[in-house]
């Protein structure tokens, strides 16, 4: 049986959910985060409306979500990237199956004689399949930086690898 107070919360609900998704989704540019944030900004605030009456306004809800993706942003992030971490990877990525498969090993050469900054963008996105703007975030760079380190570290691959 719902209660009156439950179709209003629903009501609430309804009419706020995709304006609060949207407007968390402009700080943490990810709508599926932006959406968790959101569902628990509301239960939150369905267990402060009892206590605190000035918490049943829209301008109350907004505010957590804002506060909410604030403390999201100041986290401090354990990604960065490792050069001596990435070599590793590549090289149990690319090992080969065989001594006579040669090709894993011209690959893997072809990589690390890459240009440091492609070597990471590469290897960030194409090996351990990150977003161009977590690697441009990590690297302190702009998103059309990585494209370009990418674009280079590639074409760099294939004239090395169409060489050999």
């Amino acid at each position: 049986m719902t209660t009156k107070k439950d179709t209003l919360f629903k009501e609430f609900f309804d009419k706020h959910y995709e304006p609060l998704c949207l407007y968390a989704a402009k700080f943490v540019s990810d709508l599926a985060e932006a959406e968790d944030m959101v569902q628990d900004a509301f239960v939150k605030w369905w267990e402060t409306i009892e206590k605190r009456p000035e918490a049943t306004t829209r301008a109350y809800l907004y505010q957590m979500v804002h506060n909410a993706c604030i403390d999201k942003l100041r986290r401090p992030r354990d990604n960065t990237i490792d050069i001596n971490t990435i070599t590793e990877e590549t090289e149990t990525i690319f090992q080969p199956e065989s001594e006579t498969d040669t090709r894993a090993d011209r690959l893997i050469e072809a990589i690390n004689n890459l240009p440091e900054k492609a070597r990471l963008v590469f290897t960030a996105i194409c090996v351990n399949d990150r977003k161009y703007k977590d690697v441009a975030a990590e690297m302190h760079v702009s998103v059309n930086t990585v494209k370009t380190q990418l674009s280079r570290g590639l074409r760099l691959l294939r004239q090395r690898l169409d060489n050999k």
